[in-house]
């Protein structure tokens, strides 16, 4: 049977000194803006691939492999699993799924308080060597966190958008619906529209993207983010999920109350947004305010709120925006219509098929459950990993990126494939490292 190990990637010193700059300014607290945003973008891709899939183009021939699933929620112990090895990563000046050494028992009560990551305090004798146990592997990270590991994808961008588009709309040529090992590899874009049950995302250093966790509970507001961090203009974004439509979508900014319009999937499974001008000062907090079909306030994050700003302006603060304004106090006017907009950002109630001057009107197919979870990325067995380069079709940039991802194995990735995409001056050179009698591939 043949086995793979990784390749170690190292640092190049100018790349590592940007990320250290970039690095620099990364919150001890969990998650920071960067990982919320990622995580919001993997599941408002998750209400809608379709979406996302028109935007990838022949970059994604296996298109029609997915369909709307349910969002991934937050895990605690996957973001702090992620967030170490980020910065264990850029400390270290590796890219690799594996750890470059094996690590400290007690490394989830060292870290980050006493222990940033850095080789002194995390690896076994100080020092980033494998020696005669080995490194540890990325499931046995996860394991050393208190987190179940189900897969994981990491990218070289510290940036959470280009991350993110480095994963999902990354080069493949196949059409099955397969979690193809590659090269090439659709494993960044299967983990993130068909693994769970869980998340947690890690920015230090380089992106890492951690999936498990199956005992983590979830709400109805199951995340939220605002890109870019600050500027004139910025977009905030929330997933709703449940049975019933909401009633009242908004965001409070500072105050001010904003209705938000859903802009992927539907009223039970579906990305809701909204565009806001600049903060009045350096920090603009804010948070979503959804009420659900009986009218209980639901709220993102459930306390304190969320800060739009750099420099002093944290991700998350204990403190609430006020709701005395008028805008955030709103009469609905039905007036007798039984569905469409009411007015204060809500619905006077749903349709089956179509709403048409304040009643529905039937329509031939009312659609999908948008709540049907589709199966289990992983749940083949299948064992894959690979580092890509791909240019972010948001932007236009990230041409000189690399992305790395890793599904779970018949023994939770006891024995990992790693094929290393490296993208220079826009070609790419493909190695894949095996243990057995074949020689590399080429």
């Amino acid at each position: 049977m043949v086995t793979y190990k990784a390749l170690r990637f190292f640092w190049p010193l100018g790349a590592l000194m940007a990320v250290m700059l970039a690095a620099s300014s990364a919150s001890a607290a969990f998650p920071n803006w960067g990982e919320r945003v990622v995580h919001q973008w993997i599941n408002r891709a998750r209400s809608e691939p379709q979406i996302e899939m028109d935007s990838c183009g022949t970059s994604c021939p296996e298109r029609a492999c997915y369909t709307p699933v349910a969002p991934l929620p937050y895990s605690l112990a996957l973001n702090r699993a992620a967030r170490f090895h980020s910065a264990h990563m850029r400390l270290g000046r590796y890219f690799a799924h594996d750890s470059n050494c094996p690590l400290v028992a007690n490394l989830s009560s060292l870290f980050p308080a006493s222990c940033a990551g850095e080789a002194s305090c995390s690896c076994e004798g100080g020092q980033p060597v494998c020696g005669s146990s080995g490194c540890t592997t990325f499931t046995g990270r996860l394991t050393l966190f208190g987190a179940s590991p189900r897969g994981e994808i990491i990218a070289s961008s510290q940036d959470p958008n280009a991350a993110f588009y480095q994963w999902l709309f990354e080069t493949y040529n196949k059409t099955a619906c397969v979690f193809d090992y590659g090269p090439p590899t659709n494993g960044h874009r299967w983990n993130i529209l068909k693994s769970g049950p869980a998340v947690g995302v890690g920015i230090d250093g380089p992106s890492v993207g951690d999936f498990g966790d199956s005992s983590v509970e979830s709400s109805k507001l199951v995340s939220g983010a605002h890109y870019p961090m600050s500027g004139a203009s910025v977009e905030v974004w929330t997933n709703w999920f449940d049975p019933s439509a909401p009633s009242q979508a908004l965001v409070n900014v500072e105050g001010t109350c904003t209705p938000l319009t859903r802009r992927r999937g539907t009223d039970l499974n579906g990305a809701w947004s909204a565009t806001v001008g600049p903060p009045t000062g350096s920090c603009a907090r804010y948070v979503f305010v959804f009420k659900d079909s009986a009218g209980v306030q639901v709220t993102y994050p459930s306390t304190g709120s969320l800060g739009i700003g750099t420099g002093t302006c944290t991700d998350w603060d204990s403190s609430r925006p006020p709701t005395t304004s008028a805008s955030c106090n709103c009469t609905p006017q039905c007036d007798g219509a039984v569905c469409g907009d009411d007015g204060c950002g809500g619905s006077c109630g749903p349709c089956a098929g179509t709403c048409q001057a304040g009643a529905c009107a039937l329509a031939a197919d009312a659609g999908l459950d948008a709540r049907a979870v589709g199966a289990d990325a992983t749940a083949d067995g299948t064992d894959s990993d690979a580092r890509v380069g791909a240019q972010d079709a948001s932007t236009g940039g990230g041409a000189s990126a690399s992305s790395c991802v890793l599904g779970r194995g018949p023994q939770g990735c006891g024995g990992e494939l790693l094929a290393v995409i490296l993208l220079a001056l826009g070609r790419a050179r493909v190695r894949l490292r095996r243990t057995g009698p074949s020689d590399p591939v080429r």
